[in-house]
C-alpha cells in the first residue's frame, strides 16, 4: 500500500495523456485519492455484503448489544464541553457526566474546540496545543450530493440494467476542467457571478459527472413495497460552493435544481421514463452532512487528501492512531486515521479497546 500511495491522477498520467480516460477512471474518487485506495475500490465494492433490513440494522444491533451489556445510550444529546482535568463532560442541556476513559468517535475539530486544556500540566498542554493547531488547520475531505427517490416501478425493471450498486458515467468526455479550473473560478469569483452562471455550471457538471447508484431492494426485496423501488444516486460536490450558495440565500432552490438535473441526466440515458414514475424525492448536500453529523466541511471519509494529514496515515502505525496527548482520552473512527473508511474506523475502535484494557 505504501508503494502505491501517490495520488491516482498522477499514477494514471504515467500511462496515458488522455485526460478523458483519466477522468473516467478517477473522477468518482476524492481529489488526490491514494492509488491503492482508488484502484482497489473497483474490486472491493463488488464484494460488499449488506445486512438484511438495510445498513441501519448495524446501528440497531450495536445499540442492542450495548444495552445488553449494561450500557446507556443518550440520544438528542450534544457534548458541549470536555474537562480532562476533572474527567467530566457537559452536554448542551447542562448535564455533567464523569468518565474514567473517554473514547471520542466524532469530528476531532469538535473535540479540540470544546476541550479545556488550561489546567493540564505544561507538557501535556503543549502537546495538546500542537495537535489542536494541526487539527484546526486541516480540512474535512470531499463531500457528495445524494438524491433519494421512491419510484413507482418494480425491481425487475432495474435488475435488467444493473445490480444493486454501480457507477455510471453518461458521457465519455469526463469532467476535466469543469471540476478543476472552472469550479475554482466559481468559488473565488462567486460574488461577481449571477445565479444563471452558477446554474449553467451545475448543468454541465451533472451531465459530465460519474454517478454512484445504489438500489437497496436489489440486495434485499423486503426493503421495498411490491412493484416499487427505492433509488439513491450520488455525485461528488464541493462544500465551499454550496456554502456560498447558502450564504447568498438560495440554498433550497439550488438543491431542487441539482436534483432535477440529476433526474434529467438519468432519464435521458439509463431510465427513459423515470421522471413521471417518481413518487417522492429528497436530497442530502454537503451542508446536510455538516449539520446532521457535525462533520467538518461535510467530509464523508475524514480528512482531505489534498493536504498533509493531521493524523497518522501509515497502516503499520494504526495502533498508535487512537492515542491523544491527554491520558485517558482516545480518538477513533474516520478522523483518527487517514485514509479512512469503515474497515479502518472499526480497527481504530478495536485498538482503543485494546489500549484501554492494557492501561486499566
Amino acid at each position: 500500500m505504501n508503494r502505491m500511495n501517490e495520488p491516482i491522477e498522477d499514477f494514471l498520467r504515467k500511462y496515458t495523456n488522455n485526460e478523458s480516460l483519466i477522468d473516467i477512471i478517477s473522477q468518482h474518487f476524492f481529489k488526490r485519492t491514494p492509488t491503492f485506495f482508488a484502484l482497489g475500490y473497483f474490486y472491493v465494492y463488488q464484494e460488499y455484503l449488506y445486512p438484511k433490513g438495510g445498513t441501519g440494522v448495524l446501528a440497531q444491533k450495536l445499540a442492542e448489544k450495548i444495552i445488553e451489556q449494561g450500557g446507556v445510550i443518550k440520544t438528542n444529546t450534544v457534548i458541549s464541553a470536555v474537562d480532562p482535568t476533572n474527567k467530566t463532560l457537559t452536554d448542551n442541556k447542562g448535564n455533567k457526566y464523569d468518565y474514567s476513559k473517554l473514547v471520542w468517535g466524532a469530528d476531532l475539530k469538535e473535540l479540540y474546540s470544546i476541550i479545556d486544556i488550561l489546567k493540564l500540566d505544561n507538557k501535556t498542554k503543549e502537546n495538546t496545543i500542537n495537535q489542536k493547531e494541526k487539527i484546526m488547520a486541516s480540512r474535512g475531505g470531499d463531500s457528495v450530493f445524494s438524491l433519494y427517490l421512491g419510484i413507482n416501478k418494480p425491481l425487475e425493471y432495474f435488475a435488467k440494467k444493473s445490480n444493486g450498486h454501480f457507477f455510471y458515467t453518461p458521457q465519455k468526455s469526463g469532467l476535466s476542467q469543469t471540476n478543476k479550473q472552472e469550479l475554482n473560478n466559481l468559488i473565488s469569483n462567486f460574488e461577481n457571478l449571477s445565479k444563471k452562471d452558477i446554474l449553467n455550471w451545475v448543468d454541465k457538471y451533472c451531465k459530465l459527472n460519474t454517478y454512484e447508484i445504489s438500489i437497496p431492494g436489489l440486495r434485499d426485496k423486503s426493503l421495498v413495497p411490491e412493484g416499487k423501488t427505492g433509488f439513491i444516486a450520488s455525485i461528488l460536490f464541493e462544500y465551499d460552493l454550496v456554502k456560498k450558495i447558502k450564504d447568498a440565500g438560495w440554498y433550497e432552490e439550488f438543491k431542487e435544481e441539482v436534483s432535477n438535473k440529476m433526474i434529467e441526466v438519468l432519464q435521458s440515458s439509463l431510465y427513459p421514463d423515470l421522471k413521471e414514475k417518481i413518487i417522492f424525492k429528497f436530497s442530502f448536500s454537503p451542508l446536510s452532512y455538516e449539520k446532521h453529523v457535525k462533520t467538518s466541511e461535510g467530509g464523508i471519509t475524514g480528512w482531505t487528501y489534498e493536504r498533509k494529514s493531521p493524523v497518522i496515515n501509515d497502516l503499520k502505525k494504526i495502533p498508535k492512531s487512537v492515542k491523544t496527548a491527554i491520558d485517558d482520552i482516545y480518538q477513533v473512527g474516520q478522523w483518527a486515521y487517514s485514509p479512512a473508511g469503515i474497515p479502518t474506523a472499526i480497527l481504530t475502535g478495536w485498538y482503543a479497546f485494546d489500549s484501554i484494557n492494557k492501561n486499566k
